[in-house]
């Protein structure tokens, strides 16, 4: 397991904050939604904060979250 910061992953958590689930991202990027959120996962872990947290059927982005959607967005 990787635990290097990846613009993979980055772009794994950007579309799944887009599209606001782990498996409406998961569709999107055409992928299994259990290797979706392990790559979100990772990308925690990388930057030693929660990204996003589950919201009834969706998720919502915590204050670190948001901070890295802003980012992303700028750099995708």
């Amino acid at each position: 397991m990787s635990t290097r910061f990846s613009y993979r992953h980055l772009d794994y958590f950007w579309v799944v904050a887009k599209e606001g689930g782990m498996a409406r991202g998961a569709a999107r990027l055409e992928m299994a939604v259990q290797t979706v959120s392990t790559r979100v996962r990772e990308l925690e872990r990388v930057l030693g904060h929660a990204l996003p947290k589950p919201a009834g059927r969706g998720l919502v982005l915590t204050e670190a979250g948001g901070a890295v959607l802003h980012q992303a967005d700028q750099i995708f």
